[in-house]
């Protein structure tokens, strides 16, 4: 069962999404170059495809008179979907062009090919074979090639592939894989098994043809299994003279039974189970030249540069494996590879939501090639640019202080450096008589900062019990815009301490507000905005105890003095003296 495939010379590579749209790119500029969605993509999906070379001046199109087109053949993919129709899709065009119909089968299509010479094959889920007429649209011949197994999940055909030949006579030969690789003999509607090459109880087969002077060979795997067999099937005059019918196996003779093998002429290992195989063969001297590549599930490729010489029983080892990562070790999945005549290498790896396709000559020398793609040229860029910066002349690059400092030039090596370090450590010093307000307001506004960012409360309170609203202003001044909110939780934790501190907090937070009211007002829906209706809810707190705290202030001095005076005795003279019945004023 194909769901991807390359064209006949590797220049565009088709693919079945788990969606059910058909997507082709075209491997030479790496564009997506169509996309299409069958009608019915949902409830009747395209299940295999397979790539074609046909006449569209001579196919019927569909509802519509024949169109004339001046190019005799195009590229073309035929999709089988699962109600059994096959449409014929014309990259040219971008469309459908012709639907061939089943009459009376409606299975599901489990495989198609094709080949230049003996035309479109498609094999159903009930293991019927029909060969095509493009031309009418309609079948010519219908084949049962139905294998009793054990299970029927078994016997479910899930490849077939043609097999070329020489051979003066109108059969056709096919090749079909289920529980077991079978060679069969095709003409009138007459299937016959000549041929069992071995078994195969994987569901779904990958099967590959290639042909080389009067020689035909077949690589069989499957997608569950990690071993490529390699078979000759090349078609002779004894495979071609038989009277069985369908589905009856000929009976070797004593002398094809010597001719015959029971085994594969090689094998070939896999690090995981392949997703996509190719094949190339080419005859070099007196020599026949093996190039086998294989896409495996686990991203890699493993290519196979072999010369044929007899048979081995053991299996054959990759002659290279083809991993592809970024520079920071991040992998990107091989998903398919091709193998041309020229000798190199077409491979096909997701970078991202796109798909990248490359040309590479293996390198048989070591057995793992690693190529480094992917955000490449992005670093090499940046590392361009970082180098051209740092050619630039030191003389012409001006740095300006972080806090509002006299900008300077950055001294070269070897020369005087322009402020001493005894001058620099001076320039810390927070002693106000010593220096000016601007440069005690530089000192505690660096100091402030090294507070807040290192979050050391003995530093910040050094800076913000000084409750003066000349040196808060100045220092405020030049704190930068990202320091502000650090200084806003300093002053709420401090503003629900003891009253000299809350003091020193409104000193502080006017500043704040006249030197940065735009920041305040800009983030007004941030976290700032909490900070400072915390503050306002403290300060209001605060005010409305003020009253009572007075009154109560007010009579604790009160019984304070009253407690002190009467310690002490004092004579006074009486406003009043009553004696007898009189009274003495």
């Amino acid at each position: 069962m194909a769901e991807a495939a390359f064209s006949e010379d590797g220049k565009y590579y088709s693919i079945i999404s788990q969606d059910g749209r058909l997507r082709i790119w075209d491997t030479e500029t790496n564009v997506l170059k169509q996309e299409y969605t069958p009608d019915l993509h949902l409830t009747s999906p395209p299940s295999c495809l397979q790539w074609i070379s046909v006449s569209l001046n001579a196919s019927p199109q569909k509802g519509a008179r024949r169109k004339s087109i001046s190019e005799p053949e195009q590229y073309c993919i035929a999709l089988g979907t699962s109600n059994g129709n096959i449409l014929i899709y014309s990259i040219s065009e971008a469309k459908v062009e012709t639907v061939l119909n089943q009459k009376d089968n409606n299975s599901k299509m489990v495989a198609l090919d094709w080949h230049r010479k003996y035309g479109l094959f498609s094999c159903t889920a009930n293991s019927v074979v029909q060969e095509w007429d493009l031309q009418s649209g309609k079948t010519r011949n219908k084949y049962n090639v139905k294998v009793v197994a054990a299970n029927k999940q078994g016997s479910k055909i899930s490849a077939i592939r043609i097999v070329p030949h020489n051979q003066d006579t109108p059969a056709k030969f096919l090749i079909t894989a289920s529980w077991q690789i079978k060679l069969w003999r095709l003409h009138n509607s007459i299937a016959v098994v000549v041929k069992s090459l071995g078994h195969n109880a994987a569901p779904r087969a990958l099967l590959t043809v290639s042909t080389v002077n009067k020689s035909c060979w077949l690589i069989e795997g499957s997608q569950t299994e990690r071993l490529l067999s390699f078979w000759d099937v090349t078609i002779t005059e004894d495979l071609n003279q038989t009277n069985q019918q369908n589905g009856d196996e000929v009976t070797p003779s004593k002398r094809q039974r010597k001719k015959s093998t029971s085994t594969p002429a090689y094998n070939f290992v896999l690090e995981d189970a392949p997703k996509l195989i190719h094949l190339n063969m080419t005859q070099e001297e007196n020599s026949t030249k093996l190039n086998l590549a294989a896409a495996t599930r686990s991203g890699v490729v493993h290519y196979y540069g072999l010369t044929l010489n007899g048979e081995s029983v053991k299996p054959i080892k990759p002659s290279l494996t083809i991993q592809v990562t970024t520079e920071d070790a991040q992998p990107l999945p091989l998903q398919c590879c091709w193998v041309p005549p020229a000798g190199d290498l077409l491979l096909g790896y997701t970078s991202g939501p796109a798909l990248v396709f490359e040309r590479l000559v293996p390198d048989v020398k070591t057995k793992t090639q690693v190529l480094i793609r992917g955000e490449r040229k992005a670093k090499e860029r940046s590392t361009k640019k970082q180098k051209d910066v740092a050619t630039t002349g030191h003389k012409d690059v001006n740095y300006v202080e972080p806090i509002g400092g006299v900008s300077r030039k950055r001294t070269t090596p070897g020369e005087p450096v322009e402020v001493s370090m005894e001058a620099r450590l001076e320039n810390l010093t927070v002693d106000i008589k010593s220096r000016s307000r601007a440069a005690v307001s530089h000192n505690l506004t660096k100091l402030l900062m090294q507070g807040l960012h290192s979050k050391d409360k003995g530093i910040i309170l050094t800076v913000l019990q000084r409750d003066e609203p000349a040196v808060a202003a100045n220092t405020v001044a030049h704190l930068p815009a990202d320091y502000v909110p650090l200084l806003l939780d300093q002053l709420v934790d401090m503003a629900t301490r003891r009253t000299n501190l809350c003091a020193a907090v409104c000193t502080w937070l006017d500043a704040v507000l006249r030197s940065h009211a735009a920041l305040l007002l800009a983030s007004v829906n941030s976290r700032t905005a909490d900070r400072l209706s915390h503050l306002l809810a403290i300060f209001t707190h605060r005010r409305s105890h003020l009253c009572q705290l007075l009154n109560l202030k007010g009579r604790i001095d009160l019984t304070v003095t009253q407690r002190s005076a009467a310690g002490e005795h004092v004579e006074l003279q009486p406003v009043l003296d009553y004696n007898g019945n009189f009274c003495c004023l």
